[in-house]
């Protein structure tokens, strides 16, 4: 079928068009091309700044069927996406240096796939690699546009809390439920965070406290199991407080039967509470403490030995 969409007399450009699973937007002129199958179908036509409309449309087989839809405006509020990764709160249209964030539906979505790590996260933005440096140990690093992990700089809320060590908490211990949105930026940024961030920075804004609170639960194929509780809490207008916490569980695995875990088993406990304090003229603290503990396994599983006759853990 044939779709034409229109403001009044003019043409509507980049206006979504779906049906089902059919995903489209309308040309320059306003014109849309969509394959569907014959019976009643719905239509949904939304653009920005317009009312959406619903349709139900009848396609006939061996027939084009061509429909015209009118949108008419609708004044909307955009919430404006806000970068801290350079040191001054701007919005990121304003922003000078390039930088991507991941926030919203996008945030929720990879939390809910992998609740107990963020390398599920950081892997949907392009330039960006995870890659692990120990997997026996959890231990990982983020390479940006090839360069070596030593030249990315991890911050969370500005501050370099997470340390590059093999022995440090890594990417691999840092559940994602807490997360407001995930800032990178992508070349050198030495002159902001010295020559750690050569080859740029991955910044983890954490959520606000509000008067709301999250459980999430979550078990794999491999056997793994997830429970995160985040709590935020507002005081008063100045002072509110934030804690997550989460035990995690992974069985040893040997998915193609090698003798080898590929992966490791491990149990996982973290905590971190953070205040916040907020006062006059922009002036804002936020003070945190963290703690976790596990206890990971990995080499060769029961029964299994290395070439030399022991078995490897």
């Amino acid at each position: 079928m044939t779709l034409a969409v229109r403001q009044g007399d003019r043409p509507l450009a980049e206006a979504a068009v779906r049906s089902g699973r059919v995903r489209t937007r309308t040309d320059a002129a306003g014109i849309a091309t969509l394959r569907l199958p014959v019976g009643l179908q719905p239509l949904i036509v939304a653009s920005i700044g317009f009312r959406p409309e619903t349709l139900q449309v009848a396609i006939r087989a061996q027939f084009d069927t061509t429909l015209t839809v009118q949108l008419l405006e609708r004044a909307q509020a955009l919430t404006p996406v806000v970068v801290t990764a350079t040191r001054i709160p701007r919005r990121l249209e304003d922003e000078p240096v390039r930088v991507e964030v991941l926030a919203g539906e996008d945030i929720a979505e990879k939390t809910e796939m992998r609740p107990a790590d963020l390398t599920v996260l950081l892997r949907e933005i392009s330039g960006v690699r995870v890659q692990p440096t120990s997997p026996a140990l959890g231990a990982a690093n983020i390479r940006i546009q090839g360069l070596p992990g030593r030249y990315t700089q991890l911050l969370s809320d500005g501050l370099p809390l997470y340390g590059g060590q093999i022995g440090g908490l890594g990417l691999l211990q840092i559940p994602p439920l807490d997360l407001r949105q995930a800032e990178v930026i992508k070349g050198a940024a030495t002159a902001l965070y010295g020559p750690a961030a050569l080859g740029g920075v991955v910044n983890l804004v954490s959520r606000p406290p509000t008067d709301e609170h999250a459980i999430l639960l979550n078990q794999t194929v491999r056997s793994g199991t997830d429970a995160v509780l985040w709590v935020g809490k507002r005081l008063n207008d100045r002072w509110g407080y934030t804690v997550i916490g989460g035990v995690h569980h992974q069985d040893q695995v040997d998915a193609n039967g090698d003798g080898w875990a590929d992966l490791p088993g491990f149990e996982r406990a973290e905590l971190r509470p953070r205040v916040y304090w907020n006062g006059e003229h922009g002036r804002s603290l936020f003070a945190t403490m963290g703690a976790m503990a596990e206890n990971r396994t990995g080499g060769t599983v029961a029964g299994a030995v290395a070439p030399d006759g022991q078995p490897f853990v």
